[in-house]
């Protein structure tokens, strides 16, 4: 096992009944609380209210600023960090799904270290990694996906320059977090779909590039994975099933807290550079729908190129029970693993998505520049512009197929 460091700073309170310790907590994190929202929809199922009269009653003064999209734009950011500034506000408090939060930490950070402006500070940018603090920031995710709730990781888009990219530092890791599934039972069948696929891509990363030096995280990971492969079909079955999405949303948490790859080596998240570098393209391209796109185009270039069947077949022999040789065992993980994506409505290609074949290359190319060393990426040797496009042109194979 090889060394490693993790810092976790977030107390996290779990289930519906923890609203009044989430609202005394966040209460001791400052008096003014920036509270920042997405579309409405947690003010209209009536899930702010609550909250909001509990941290009132602890004396907090609220400002409200509402509105983050989905692939939260750069623009967004500096507006939201400078209504912060004029507001007096001491802390920042997110409730909504990982974009909001994503946008939270980012202005937390970029408020705290006294900026303007959030682009430059994001991989590949000119100060690039240079924020150094961040606000106190306390959050409630209303989806199971992103586990925005313990990274380190906000992840901007920004439709000016058509980039993608991320800032990342452990002081924006939130402080506190509130998990609680019921705010997850309304999700959309899609968004229930795209999140199952985030968490999955969370673990496989670490997984099928760390190597075989954590026999412990590789059980963990392999937890997480058999969780969500067992639980969405529950919720695609019945959106209302209260212990799945316990389940689900644990899970999302668990995926990528640093536990998952604790012991392993480094390795570069591939498949989310890649699909960065797509929603870059493509900003309403939802991360998770990416990520299950290029999941079994990914998995086949590995076992085609020698890369990773070891990884591979232990999946298939610890997820779907497979025998025979280490091939035959990883080419059985691939084979099941894109049966389970068809059956629960995750299987597609580029071309369903709305990409053509001349995009290819110049999605290769921002990859590889932004989250590369401008030639090529690191997945157990090199990746370069075209080994990507040919993940591009795999998915081909790969049709949709509706859930009922």
């Amino acid at each position: 096992m090889n060394s490693f460091a993790i810092y976790t700073p977030t107390r996290i309170l779990f289930g519906a009944d923890q609203l009044p310790a989430f609202a005394e907590k966040a209460a001791q994190l400052g008096r003014h609380a920036f509270l920042m929202l997405g579309g409405g929809t947690v003010e209209k199922l009536g899930y702010l209210q609550p909250l909001v009269e509990l941290l009132s009653g602890h004396g907090l003064q609220i400002t409200y600023f509402r509105g983050v999209e989905p692939n939260p734009e750069a623009e967004t950011v500096d507006r939201a960090a400078s209504q912060l500034k004029a507001s007096g506000a001491d802390f920042v408090l997110a409730f909504g799904g990982g974009s909001v939060l994503d946008a939270a930490k980012a202005v937390a950070a970029l408020v705290a270290s006294g900026e303007t402006t959030i682009w430059p500070f994001t991989q590949g940018g000119e100060r690039a990694f240079q924020l150094t603090a961040a606000l106190p920031l306390a959050v409630v995710p209303t989806t199971a996906a992103t586990a925005s709730e313990v990274t380190p990781y906000s992840v901007i888009s920004n439709r000016v320059t058509g980039g993608k990219s991320m800032i990342a530092h452990e002081f924006i890791k939130p402080s506190l977090a509130w998990l609680n599934p019921v705010f997850t039972q309304g999700l959309s069948k899609t968004v229930t779909q795209d999140g199952a696929a985030d968490i999955l891509s969370h673990v496989f990363e670490g997984y099928l590039l760390g190597g075989n030096s954590s026999p412990l995280a590789d059980r963990y990971s392999e937890a997480v994975m058999a969780t969500v492969l067992e639980t969405l079909p529950k919720l695609l079955q019945n959106p209302q099933d209260g212990p799945a999405r316990a389940d689900l949303m644990w899970s999302a948490t668990l995926a990528l807290n640093d536990y998952q790859r604790a012991g392993q080596p480094e390795s570069q998240f591939i498949l989310h550079a890649i699909e960065h570098s797509l929603s870059a393209r493509h900003p309403e391209l939802a991360h998770g729908r990416g990520l299950a796109t290029l999941y079994p185009a990914y998995f086949r270039w590995l076992q085609a190129h020698g890369r990773a069947q070891d990884r591979l077949a232990q999946l298939g022999a610890r997820l779907f029970d497979l025998q025979g040789t280490e091939k035959e065992r990883a080419d059985g993980f691939i084979e099941r693993f894109e049966q389970w994506l068809t059956q629960n409505g995750l299987q597609q290609s580029l071309a369903d998505l709305g990409f053509t074949a001349q995009e290819y290359a110049d999605i290769a190319d921002y990859a590889v520049i932004t989250y590369g060393d401008g030639q090529q990426l690191e997945a157990l040797g090199a990746l370069t512009r075209q080994n990507i496009v040919e993940i591009f042109e795999l998915t081909a194979r790969q049709s949709v197929v509706a859930v009922a």
